[in-house]
């Protein structure tokens, strides 16, 4: 009830402002331009008000700032000229028009906008909320420039990590992690969260520094599923399928699950690795390789190159696979197969920008050792 009778007074006084000059008789009327123009400006600035409550969230926000600034300029041209046409004359059609308008116009934007019965937000919901266009961009510079005199501002890192994530800034992402982790201390989360980052920045490559912070994860908590996870995918990108097996097993017996669909993924893990007729040439067999002899060597790598792909050719295994098969084309010198397997590959991956860099990575390594 105090609402309304705020928002009855406020239609009141808008309504004198304007009124009052159309209600002396006689003489040329003055212009209300600048009555008009602090009508609207109350409605703004009660919209921010709003958008700082949380009461209307941004975007509906942007769309009300828009109407409105757009009823400013109709009005304040329309009234230039119908008070100056009125001027002399009698301005009681107008005086009733104004007088009924301003009120009708605030309650309808109010309660086209308007939710009084919505509790407040913290910054780091609304950071959360605010998920597409300009309303994220500018929410993100705002921290930044705060945290650009503030570095020392551990909650202000933990804010922006997860939202440089959402928008794809992964390096970012990263960094206000490590920023957090230093400001605010260490937990299992955090260093699971920073080492996620990584892995991302590196598309979806587990090199050291994110081995790293999941082994420091899983020191502060041994069951966390998602540091666990990734080192689990990093043993399977080193090619060690029996270990990756293992670690996918161990982590399928898990009691804790968090969500997120992980373990239908640990599944397919297991069963593409498990799966394998031939199976591709490990780093420790290439090292194995090299003490043979150089008929037996060849022999050897030749025919689990030849079943590994065998298989990928029936359309089995997956993005590790195809990595493998083209390194191992570059070990045994055979540059146009790699180049080939590689083009295949992206064809396989289209779409998808983290695959298809790893693959361009594995091509140059492999057509030229670097």
């Amino acid at each position: 009830m105090l609402l309304w009778i705020l928002f009855a007074a406020m239609a009141a006084f808008a309504v004198l402002i304007v009124a009052a000059p159309l209600a002396r008789p006689g003489g040329k009327a003055a212009r209300t331009d600048s009555a008009d123009l602090e009508v609207y400006k109350a409605q703004l600035r009660e919209l921010e008000r709003d958008v700082d409550r949380g009461v209307i969230d941004t975007r509906e926000a942007e769309a009300a700032r828009i109407e409105i600034s757009r009823r400013l300029l109709a009005e304040e041209e329309r009234a230039g000229k119908v008070v100056e046409a009125a001027a002399g004359g009698s301005h009681k059609g107008l005086l009733y028009a104004v007088v009924t308008a301003i009120p009708l116009f605030a309650v309808g934007v109010y309660i086209l906008l308007g939710s009084p019965q919505l509790p407040g937000q913290p910054m780091a919901q609304r950071m959360e909320e605010a998920t597409e266009g300009q309303d994220i961009q500018l929410l993100v510079a705002r921290v930044e420039k705060h945290l650009a005199d503030n570095a020392e501002d551990g909650r202000g890192w933990e804010v922006l990590a997860p939202v440089y994530r959402r928008i794809g800034r992964f390096d970012d992402s990263a960094r206000a992690y490590a920023n957090t982790i230093r400001l605010l201390g260490e937990t299992a989360e955090r260093h699971a969260d920073y080492g996620e980052m990584l892995v991302a920045a590196a598309d979806g490559v587990v090199k050291d520094d994110a081995r790293a912070a999941f082994e420091r994860a899983i020191a502060l908590d041994p069951q966390a599923i998602k540091p666990r996870f990734f080192l689990a995918m990093a043993i399977e990108q080193d090619g060690d399928d029996d270990r990756a097996i293992a670690a996918w097993n161990d982590l399928l017996a898990s009691p804790q699950d968090p969500g997120g669909g992980w373990r239908d993924r640990v599944r397919e893990r297991i069963a593409a690795l498990g799966g394998k007729t031939a199976p591709g040439p490990t780093q420790e067999q290439m090292a194995a390789a090299q003490e043979m002899s150089a008929g037996d060597r060849q022999a050897m790598i030749e025919s689990m190159v030849a079943g590994l792909a065998e298989r990928l050719e029936q359309g089995e295994g997956g993005i590790d696979d195809w990595l493998r098969l083209i390194r191992a084309y570059g070990v045994l010198g055979r540059h146009g197969d790699a180049e080939t397997a590689a083009q295949t590959a992206s064809s396989r991956f289209a779409g998808d920008d983290a695959a298809l860099g790893r693959i361009d990575e594995a091509r140059r390594q492999a057509v030229n050792g670097s």
